[in-house]
């Protein structure tokens, strides 16, 4: 039993080397030590950031290569990746998968139990599966242990070797300490994310009154938002930067609110003067959204989706490196999704035509990385709930 070889980002299988072993005993660890391990969790802003930030915990505690959180899913029988650290050079996917949990029984006997277990590939006693899995990971060695927030069981925690050197005998009640800080704080998350949603969904629903003007372009925002924060996650970008992404995703044609139904909704080619007053849409946006500070991490994803690599953009002819790194995901998302939706001068274009399209135009108009990003993720993942379908990764 091993993972499809799908590896994005960080992907490819490649020689990996152990971490020095530690020079002072677990035991021993001072209170900065902890309290370094705790920091991560206590700047989650998600779930997926917090048990990120429990794997960073983790593999710093234990001197581990890597580790991974995973989720149970009582009613499927299955449990899925949700996130992970690694230390290079060592390497886990970043696409999650499910594994039936009745093919791993030892992990279902943690889950039940809490009794933590060690699984090495030179232990012919172990479970097959367990052990087919580690070598096709390429780590020698894990230390499953049970993930329970509020008395419920939620998943595990596994943490990875690269060498067949064994956990220490107290490395699973580190492990139980980290765990119960990140129970702590998964209410306070929970509760801020439902705020968040809150917010977002009146954001989209005033979005999806400007997109009703033109019934091509409804849902547009929506799409667009799950593409670009998929990319974003899958960039690894820190969660300020996902948050901007998100929200200028959906905010970025808020603009065209002041852009005329003549011009907006004109079927034919637009006018040397049309184009013009149409490229002021990313400056109105931002000037509707400036003194919202929710909104503000949108401002300059709102402002700069149509800048473009070499420079010849609008409004202000950024080039590289110089636009923020959420407004060059959202112009080559933006594009994606034109080409693959009907317009009223023209049929939508297939997957492959317009990721070709995208490669012509890669290194002129839109970022090199960002156009090979979504050339991977929409071949291999398609464009459905794609946001969980990545692994959150920490550090």
């Amino acid at each position: 039993m091993s993972r499809p070889e799908v590896y994005l980002i960080n992907g490819g299988k490649g020689t990996v080397q152990d971490r020095q072993a530690p020079t002072v005993p677990q035991s021993q660890r001072g209170i900065q030590d902890l309290v370094a391990d705790l920091r991560p969790m206590q700047e989650a802003v998600d779930l997926p950031d917090l048990f990120a930030a429990l794997a960073q915990s983790v593999t710093g505690a234990l001197k581990a290569d890597a580790c991974l959180v995973s989720l149970y899913d009582d009613k499927k029988g299955v449990i899925r990746d949700v996130a992970a650290s690694v230390v290079r050079p060592a390497r886990l996917n970043v696409v999650a998968e499910e594994y039936p949990l009745k093919e791993f029984p030892m992990t279902a006997a943690v889950l039940k139990s809490g009794k933590p277990a060690e699984v090495s590939v030179a232990d012919s006693d172990a479970d097959p599966n367990e052990r087919r899995l580690l070598a096709a990971l390429g780590f020698s060695r894990v230390l499953i242990n049970r993930f329970r927030v509020d008395g419920e069981t939620v998943g595990t925690v596994e943490a990875y070797r690269v060498h067949d050197r064994p956990y220490r005998g107290d490395d699973s009640r580190q492990v139980d300490v980290l765990t119960s800080f990140a129970a702590n704080s998964y209410s306070r998350i929970q509760l801020a994310a439902k705020l968040e949603i809150h917010y977002t969904e009146t954001i989209e629903a005033l979005v999806s009154a400007l997109e009703a003007r033109d019934p091509y372009t409804q849902a547009h925002a929506g799409r667009i938002r799950d593409l670009a924060v998929s990319i974003s996650i899958a960039m690894q970008l820190p969660p300020e930067q996902r948050r901007a992404v998100r929200l200028g995703a959906i905010l970025h044609d808020v603009g065209k609110i002041g852009i005329s139904d003549a011009i907006l909704l004109k079927p034919g080619p637009l006018t040397n003067e049309e184009w013009a007053i149409m490229r002021t849409h990313p400056e109105i946006g931002e000037r509707m959204l400036k003194n919202i500070d929710f909104l503000a991490p949108a401002l300059p994803v709102v402002r700069h989706h149509h800048e473009r690599w070499d420079g010849k953009g609008y409004p202000d002819g950024l080039a590289g490196q110089d636009i923020p790194v959420g407004a060059r995901i959202v112009s080559v998302c933006d594009a994606f999704d034109a080409m693959t939706s009907d317009r009223p001068y023209r049929k939508s274009l297939g997957l492959e035509q317009a990721c070709a399209e995208l490669e012509k135009n890669s290194g002129t108009q839109f970022d090199p990385h960002c156009v090979e990003l979504i050339g991977e993720v929409v071949t291999h993942l398609g464009d459905d709930h794609l946001e969980e379908r990545f692994i959150r990764f920490a550090g």
